[in-house]
Formats: structure tokens, C-alpha cells, sequence
């Protein structure tokens, strides 16, 4: 009976570190091919879940460090230095420094590479979501964050992510789904004009 125990901890372990080393392949190439992109737009649909399913549909443009994200009621805007928070209901703008530390786990400009630093990772399955077989890959912070993991899809043919959830410790669940994805097409300055919205709102926070 030892011997058995013993084989099956073997085999186990065997499988494990399998599954682990299949999602760190998948997540290279990932990461090799968004990084390849001198810029990335994407389309998508963005839902929380804790105790109401609210369902927004926004656009993210990505360049280096700098994003734009826009969203049927706000827009955000930030190049590095400096971030903007269009209100559009109330047609006010916030304006405050980038901070680089900041530890926002779901930053727009963190989605494609949020899996790059300090997470443990595990190869789930191949599932068929949305019509399409999806890599589906699980990780886990090392250390105590504000989230306890973030489940990702992964097109295995054209190597882009296609679905993130992320779980936090109060059972909420943020989901972005991928509906569109262009490379290196012609973008808008990452820069707000105030000028373009007469009778806004200004709150300089810096």
C-alpha cells in the first residue's frame, strides 16, 4: 500500500508539473505576440458580478504604458504622466498624476500582461467558449492580494487573449470578453482636450 501511495504521488506530481509547464508556453507566446504589436485596439464586453450582473460594452487602445478606454459613461485617458476621467453624464473631468505603484489589478493597461509578475499558473483545459477552443489557464498571486485569482482564454492559432475573470476575496467577479482585436492601425493622441467640451467640469487633483 506505501509503494502504491508513493507511485500515485509520483504520477500526480508528474501531471502537475505537465499542466504547468504547458501554461508557461502558452503564456510566452502570448506574451511574445502582444509585445510584437506597436499598438492594440480592442472591442469589449465588460461584466460584474457580485450580487447584480451589470453588462457594459467598452473600447481599450493600447500603447506601450499609455491607454484610452472608453465606456458609454466615461472615458479615461492616460499617457504616463498624466490621467484624465471624462464623466460624461455629469460633464466633468478629473485630472490627476499616473502613479506608477499603484496596484490596480484591473488597469486597462495591465489586461494583456497581467499574468507577467509574481502569479503561479496552471493549464486548465481546452474548452469550446463563444464558439471558439479556448486555452484556459488558472493564476494565483503569490502573495495576499485584493484578488484570489484570475482565470484567462487564450486563441491557440492566433496566440491573443480572449477572455479574463478575475475573482476577488467578496465573491465579485469581473469578466472582459474580447469581441474584436486590431493591431497597428492609426490611433488618437492619448491626451485630453478640455477645450473640446465647453462648460465642462475641471478638478485638478495633482
Amino acid at each position: 500500500m506505501h509503494k502504491i501511495s508513493i507511485i500515485l504521488l509520483i504520477t500526480l506530481s508528474t501531471a502537475i508539473s505537465a499542466q504547468d509547464q504547458l501554461a508557461k508556453e502558452i503564456l510566452d507566446r502570448l506574451g511574445e505576440s502582444t509585445k510584437s504589436y506597436n499598438n492594440i485596439t480592442i472591442d469589449f464586453d465588460f461584466k460584474y458580478n457580485l450580487n447584480i450582473n451589470d453588462l457594459e460594452s467598452g473600447t481599450l487602445i493600447i500603447q506601450g504604458d499609455n491607454f484610452i478606454i472608453e465606456m458609454d459613461n466615461q472615458t479615461i485617458i492616460n499617457n504616463g504622466e498624466t490621467q484624465w476621467i471624462h464623466l460624461k453624464e455629469v460633464n466633468e473631468v478629473q485630472i490627476m498624476d499616473h502613479d506608477d505603484s499603484a496596484e490596480d489589478i484591473i488597469s486597462p493597461n495591465k489586461l494583456l500582461t497581467i499574468y507577467e509578475e509574481d502569479y503561479k499558473y496552471t493549464y486548465v483545459d481546452t474548452k469550446l467558449i463563444n464558439g471558439k477552443q479556448l486555452q484556459v489557464i488558472n493564476l494565483f498571486p503569490k502573495k495576499s492580494q485584493e484578488f484570489i485569482k484570475i482565470n484567462i482564454g487564450v486563441d491557440p492559432i492566433k496566440n491573443q487573449l480572449k477572455r479574463m475573470s478575475i475573482y476577488d476575496k467578496s465573491g465579485g467577479i469581473y469578466t472582459y470578453l474580447v469581441k474584436s482585436f486590431k493591431s497597428n492601425t492609426n490611433i488618437k493622441p492619448f491626451i485630453f482636450n478640455i477645450s473640446d467640451f465647453p462648460g465642462i467640469e475641471v478638478i485638478d487633483l495633482r
